[in-house]
């Protein structure tokens, strides 16, 4: 005997609705399969970093031993020391051994100083930040001849760092000065391709560490007109003749009549270029973080770090 038609219909659609069950289950395992492979990934925060800026102090010109007087002596020892030309050659060797001990092989001595400004880290995220993905950059934007904008100086602050004390030369990969502007510090020795140093130095709080802390600091120096004393012209001056006597090493003077006086270090301009504190737009400093994702930490304008030259 044949079930009614209308229990078959039932069975049939009871079925139906089992199957559908089954497959709306696949159906959201499926989905949940691919909403759980194909999640979207938001970007990390951009890092941030908090400066205060020091301006009127000055600080000694650690890392150039050109500006280094020896310990023990002083600019009036000079004129007793070394009197007349042959004195001076038969000195010579026992001079420049105290210039190599106590200038140019290490960073003790008595280094000239300059005015400087001091940006110094106060707060900072996320906890580390490698010194070596922030960069600084130094920008002139006077230089009609030279497309509109030139760059004084761009490194990492790894590449810039300077322990004074301690550091007895450049840490691999320091950058070199360029130009700023029109401005190439040409007063008898140019200070473009000469190391970052004449310009400012990085001193982190600790030796070793690769991050950044509060309380690391820059120095920029700030050239204010005139020059640091360069304690090597002024043993020239006094007869004490560090190459041949044809060669000035860099000292506005002549050897004909040597004097025993002060001489100024024309040799190697140090600082910011004067006229980067005469207009507000003229020079400015970016850090730059240089990971993912890279920002702009701070932009200064290098007129705000110090009263404009006379």
């Amino acid at each position: 005997m044949r079930p009614p038609r209308r229990w078959r219909r039932a069975r049939n659609r009871g079925i139906a609705e089992i199957i559908a069950a089954i497959l709306l289950v696949a159906l959201t395992l499926i989905a949940g399969v691919i909403l759980w492979t194909f999640h979207v990934s938001t970007p990390a925060s951009p890092p941030s970093v908090s400066f205060v800026i020091r301006s009127g102090g000055s600080n000694p010109v650690w890392g150039d031993p050109t500006d280094c007087q020896p310990w023990g002596y002083t600019i009036a020892d000079y004129p007793s020391m070394f009197t007349g030309s042959t004195q001076a050659r038969d000195n010579l060797t026992a001079w420049e051994r105290v210039w190599d001990d106590q200038c140019e092989d290490t960073v003790t001595g008595n280094f000239s100083t300059l005015n400087s400004t001091q940006i110094i880290i106060s707060a900072h995220t996320p906890s580390y930040i490698p010194l070596s993905e922030i960069d600084l950059t130094f920008v002139c934007n006077n230089a009609s001849n030279k497309g509109g904008e030139t760059i004084l100086v761009n490194g990492s602050l790894a590449s810039m760092t300077w322990f004074p004390g301690v550091s007895s030369e450049p840490a691999n990969g320091a950058p070199l000065l360029g130009y700023c502007g029109n401005f190439d510090a040409n007063y008898g020795g140019a200070a473009y391709d000469t190391y970052y140093n004449r310009l400012g130095i990085f001193v982190p709080l600790q030796q070793g560490v690769t991050g950044i802390e509060n309380g690391d600091t820059f120095i920029l120096y700030i050239h204010n007109g005139g020059w640091p004393i360069d304690f090597e012209c002024v043993a020239n001056a006094a007869g004490v003749i560090f190459d041949d006597q044809n060669s000035t090493n860099g000292c506005h003077y002549t050897y004909s009549n040597p004097q025993p006086v002060i001489q100024n270090d024309y040799d190697d301009y140090h600082g910011a270029p004067p006229w980067c504190f005469t207009s507000e737009g003229a020079c400015t400093i970016y850090l730059t973080y240089t990971g993912s994702p890279s920002t702009v930490l701070a932009t200064i304008p290098v007129y705000s770090l110090a009263p404009p030259t006379v």
